[in-house]
Order: C-alpha cells, then sequence, then structure tokens
C-alpha cells in the first residue's frame, strides 16, 4: 500500500502518513461547524497544515469577525498590544501599516491615541481594500491573524518584508502550532480556526522564516493581547463552551442564565483564567535589518 507524502511549504520537509501526526477537527464558526477537517503536523518543524482545498471567499461570506465593533473590552485588548508595541519603539510619529485589517478597527483606535500616520489595508474589506497602501514602505507592520490565513505563508513573509523599512518592526499575531496538541483538536478548535487557518507555523519555524529575510525575533508574547483579567482568553473559551462551541457567540452576547453566572465553575476561570493561557498563541515582534 503506498503511503500518502505529506509536503511542508513552510520547510520543505516531505512527509509520509506513516510518520506525520494527523487530525481532523469541526469548524469553530456556527454555519460550518458540522463540517469537519483534515489536519497535519510536519515532522520536520511542528507546523499545522491544512490538507483539504476550500474556497474561503465562501466561507468568508458569513465569517463572524465581520460583526466586531470597537467597544470597551476591545478598546482594552488594543490598549495593551499598543503598549507591547511602544515597548518595542513604537512612536507617534511613525508610519504604521495593520495588514489585514479587517473592519479596521485598529487603525480607528490609534487614530484616535494620536497616531496619525496609521493605514490598513485588507483585500476581503471594501473600506481598505485599497492597493496603494502597498506602495510604499512603514516603519511598523501589524499582522495580527493574517499569515495563518494565507495559502503561501512564506510569501506572505516576503510581503509584510517588502512592506517595512530597513530598521523597522514587524509584529506578528499567529497561533503557535508548538503549543497546540492535535491529539486533543477539539481543545484547540479555536486557535486552529477552520477552515480560515491554513498554515499555522511553529514558533521556531517562524523564527527561522524571519531570519532567513534578515529579521531578529526581539520579544515573543505567548498570551495574546485580548489575554486579560478576569475577561481571559480561558474564560472565553469556557464562555463559548457553555452555548454551542462555537465563536458566533462572542458576537452575539446572548442571555446567559444566572445558573450559568453563579457556577463555580464560571467563577474560576473569570479569576484564574488570566494565569492558565497556554503557549497555542503568540506574538513575535521582529526587527528588520537596516
Amino acid at each position: 500500500m503506498t503511503s500518502t507524502e505529506y509536503t511542508c511549504c513552510i520547510c520543505g520537509f516531505l512527509d509520509t502518513d506513516r510518520s506525520a501526526e494527523l487530525a481532523d477537527v469541526r469548524s469553530n464558526v456556527r454555519r460550518f461547524s458540522r463540517e469537519r477537517f483534515p489536519l497535519w503536523r510536519c515532522t520536520g518543524c511542528g507546523s499545522i497544515h491544512s490538507s483539504r482545498q476550500v474556497d474561503l471567499k465562501e466561507y468568508y461570506r458569513y465569517y463572524p469577525y465581520f460583526q466586531q465593533e470597537l467597544d470597551l473590552v476591545l478598546r482594552w485588548a488594543y490598549r495593551r498590544l499598543t503598549r507591547r508595541l511602544r515597548r518595542a519603539g513604537l512612536d507617534k510619529q511613525h508610519h504604521v501599516l495593520d495588514y489585514g485589517c479587517g473592519s479596521g478597527l485598529l487603525v480607528k483606535y490609534l487614530r484616535k491615541k494620536g497616531y496619525d500616520n496609521v493605514v490598513g489595508y485588507d483585500p476581503y474589506s471594501e473600506d481598505h481594500g485599497d492597493e496603494s497602501a502597498l506602495q510604499r514602505r512603514y516603519d511598523l507592520v501589524i499582522a495580527q491573524d493574517v499569515v495563518e490565513h494565507s495559502e503561501d505563508p512564506l510569501e506572505a513573509l516576503r510581503t509584510l518584508d517588502r512592506l517595512t523599512e530597513h530598521g523597522g518592526w514587524i509584529a506578528i499575531g499567529t497561533p503557535n502550532a508548538a503549543g497546540i496538541d492535535l491529539r486533543r483538536a477539539e481543545k484547540y478548535v479555536h486557535p486552529l480556526h477552520q477552515p480560515y487557518h491554513r498554515h499555522v507555523f511553529s514558533l521556531s519555524a517562524l523564527q527561522q522564516a524571519g531570519e532567513n529575510l534578515g529579521w531578529r525575533l526581539e520579544k515573543t508574547y505567548f498570551a495574546p493581547y485580548t489575554n486579560m483579567p478576569v475577561l481571559s482568553l480561558p474564560f472565553m473559551h469556557y464562555y463559548m463552551r457553555c452555548f454551542d462551541g462555537t465563536m458566533d457567540v462572542l458576537f452575539e452576547r446572548p442571555l446567559a442564565s444566572r445558573r450559568l453566572w453563579f457556577s463555580p465553575e464560571t467563577l474560576y476561570w473569570l479569576i484564574f483564567g488570566y494565569y492558565l493561557c497556554d503557549h497555542a498563541d503568540v506574538v513575535a515582534i521582529f526587527r528588520k535589518s537596516e
């Protein structure tokens, strides 16, 4: 019997189903939650790949993130992100690109905080799809939840490199394959986020790919900026499990039962969730060579 071959588009390692770690997982978007998507992990670099070909345009038609608003919780999260970027060197005079900005909420937030030279680009956005934003270079390029959506993740990094000034920064927020156990795929259904996440770097593979472009990894954060006291990422995962386990719940804001809010388990996740965030996500801040 001939074994199936898998070639990693990140490190080039040729694998077979005799050694590759395999799994399948449901979508965490309600409309597609009954669909299953096969995944495999590269034995060479540890990155995770989705092996089912899909028409992402159809799936993006029902994407819950398009319902997101710049509410108080998101402003708190963006404040944490901004602090990280300022520690890396961000200044209000810098030119910043939010690449893959979605509906542009981070751009809106930063402009309100006095960062006047911030623009956004997203090919799926009617308001931010102007490709003229890609015709110049920036002091800082932010790519939050972007590279894992690309069918060619190395080309996605090369695009970020072309958009960044020499000596500038690239801030990449992405799932970390090294922190995801495919044997317990349901536990990691949200960072796996099928079918939208096509290729998920392990941190070591992301660092190597960055170094190949002349980048230096300056800082890593294993807790995403959305992991906050009380409203932590583990609490959000617990909250979704209390309903139908899809991310749609977060944007519908359903009225939860009193039983949920007075449950000892709810209290546990509210208090301790912030400290229990695993390494399934990472924010990596790189500096491009001069």
